[in-house]
């Protein structure tokens, strides 16, 4: 705190002249600044350049906000140093990080400055606050060094208050002095004092830091000291602290991937380790590890590697396909949306069986794409016959196929081939062990015995497609599609952070019901998460498992480690019912879990 016995306001201190520098600046007349302090030469050349009126107080109003913890902690602090300034006609502000001034109900209202009003150099020229954020540390300037004309009778002094965590800023605490009153002044006296008050308040702010945070800090320094120059990103959800590696690097949807992966392994308590295609980095692995919070859950840190051989690689292009587009197999193929690493291994792989003629087996979680990657690679073929597992029709399609004798290639085409009964998946192995030249894409959540058969009588090439949450990559490249598909709509960056952040139990036939609704929703310039339906928000505010869920998961994967992946055997291992084991199973995977 500060006292009146102990202001420094009564030390001396010569004012600067600086009217006629100022006038012929101004008119242009010089360019020469060097009779100032070179903090404010910078400022005026800055102010100049933003076309700052250095008559007239445009009066720009601006939102910004401090947030709620620092306003409680500076409200003692300012208040006593409000009261001291109130002796001599003075004025204690506190601003927002974008400039916008505060005036909380703690501090005396200046009428010439109402809630909101911009400090930014680029609204009103030199000041305290303004100079202070672009400058990026405490300074004071003289009633002669002001910009603007009406600014000229006060001394004005300002001091950032940082955030403990991120080192960036929290609030800017502002002094201001009438020349008039204040005859005799020592400026760095009265600068330190002021940065002695913001210091205590830095200070207070990180004594009330949660244990919580205060983990997460240390694991965020610990990380960060020994991946060296690896992009580090530690987060609990709420609080996210990144290195300068991750800063400089991470673009666009970058952050969005990084945290989505980070959220999944906050949910499960484990571990992960993804390849992907980012547009900072190109193509890169991320590995993502669980900080345990105790009683609070886990936090997580995610470290990025580029992989040196591709790190100059950027990332302009909106979809997979990089081929001749001439080749009918990339025609198709190139309308797959998507840039992941793993998308681009299935596409290759695709390619492959075009090329080569093979049978092909698509596998992955529903609605993770499987039958538009089937329907490409069959668009490319001879005649088609398309198959559904599911459909009452399928015997007789089947059926069909069997008759179906023809001199051109014959592609069958099933859907949900893990659900076909024995005696149909025998019947469509023996039809491809025949010597006629008919070749299968099937597409499939699980390899069963009925899948194994007809992959093994038709000598298919398996590809696997990775579930979205799996590939987060994607997600924005999927989103703006489906929006531009609609009604070539703009999606919000917040919209597209919030979906890249989601894990899609659903993959991408939910993403497109969402994004699908949003858009048919939204009424404004752009699609926003205001126009997401309420069905998603509860999804996302389902929270983390509980603890004992928390257990049930790691004692079901444990089992199916130890089983191999043999869910019957997984069952006995745990002691409990087929039908139970395969029901929590569902419901983890619901959740999006990996098992």
């Amino acid at each position: 705190m500060v006292s009146a016995a102990s202001s420094p306001w009564r030390i001396s201190s010569a004012p600067h002249h600086t009217a006629e520098i100022r006038e012929l600046f101004l008119s242009h007349a010089t360019d020469d600044l060097s009779a100032l302090r070179p903090v404010i030469a910078r400022s005026w050349r800055r102010s100049r350049a933003a076309g700052v009126d250095s008559e007239a107080d445009r009066g720009y109003i601006d939102e910004g906000r401090v947030d709620e913890r620092t306003m409680l902690i500076t409200e003692p602090h300012l208040r006593k140093l409000d009261e001291v300034a109130e002796d001599i006609g003075g004025h204690v502000s506190l601003s927002s990080p974008n400039g916008a001034l505060a005036n909380p109900a703690f501090l005396r209202e200046d009428v010439d400055f109402p809630p909101g009003y911009s400090l930014l150099e680029a609204s009103c020229g030199s000041n305290g606050e303004g100079v202070a954020l672009e400058e990026g540390r405490a300074v004071w300037l003289s009633p002669g060094e002001h910009f603007r004309e009406d600014m000229r009778g006060n001394w004005c002094f300002a001091s950032l208050i940082r955030d403990p965590f991120h080192n960036r800023v929290r609030a800017v605490v502002g002094l201001t002095l009438p020349a008039a009153r204040v005859q005799r002044l020592d400026p760095s006296s009265t600068l330190l004092m002021l940065e002695g008050v913001t210091s205590r308040i830095e200070r207070e702010i990180e004594t009330r830091m949660s244990s919580r945070e205060r983990t997460l800090l240390r694991e965020y320094l610990t990380i960060s000291r020994r991946r060296g120059k690896a992009a580090v990103v530690v987060t609990d959800g709420k609080h996210s602290f990144m290195n300068s590696a991750a800063t400089a690097s991470l673009e666009g949807a970058d952050l969005s991937v990084v945290t989505g992966y980070a959220k999944s392994v906050m949910s499960s308590g484990h571990g992960t380790s993804v390849e992907v295609m980012l547009a900072g980095f190109g193509a890169a692995s991320i590995e993502v590890s669980p900080v345990d919070l105790s009683a609070s859950g886990f936090g997580a840190v995610a470290v990025v590697r580029p992989h040196a051989a591709r790190r100059s690689r950027t990332l302009d292009a909106p979809t997979v396909s990089q081929h001749d587009p001439s080749s009918s197999a990339d025609q198709l193929l190139e309308r797959l949306d998507g840039q992941s690493l793993s998308l681009q291994k299935a596409v290759a792989s695709a390619r492959t069986a075009v090329e080569q003629c093979r049978s092909v087996a698509i596998i992955g979680e529903p609605g993770s794409g499987k039958t538009r990657l089937a329907e490409a690679i069959a668009g490319v073929r001879g005649d088609v016959i398309r198959i559904d597992a599911r459909a009452t029709d399928a015997r007789t399609r089947i059926d069909e196929a069997r008759e179906h004798v023809t001199e051109s290639e014959l592609v069958l085409l099933i859907a949900h081939a893990d659900e076909l009964s024995p005696t149909d998946s025998r019947d469509v192995a023996a039809r491809l062990r025949g010597g006629v030249h008919h070749t299968v894409i099937f597409t499939a959540a699980s390899v069963t015995d009925a899948t194994r058969a007809i992959a093994d009588a038709g000598g298919a090439l398996e590809i696997k497609l990775a579930p979205l949450r799996r590939r987060r990559e994607d997600i924005p490249l999927l989103a703006h599609a489906i929006a531009s598909e609609i009604g070539d709509r703009r999606l919000s960056r917040r919209l597209v952070a919030t979906l890249t952040n989601s894990d899609w139990p659903g993959n991408i036939a939910q993403l497109r019901q969402v994004v699908s609704d949003a858009v048919e929703r939204s009424r404004g310039i752009e699609v926003s998460d205001d126009d997401l339906p309420v069905s998603f928000h509860r999804m996302l505010t389902k929270g983390r498992l509980s603890r004992l869920e928390d257990a049930e998961l790691v004692e079901i994967r444990g089992a199916l480690r130890e089983a191999k992946g043999n869910r019957r055997l997984a069952a006995e291992i745990l002691e409990i019912g087929r039908s139970t084991f395969y029901r929590r199973m569902d419901y983890f995977r619901s959740r999006g879990f990996d098992l």
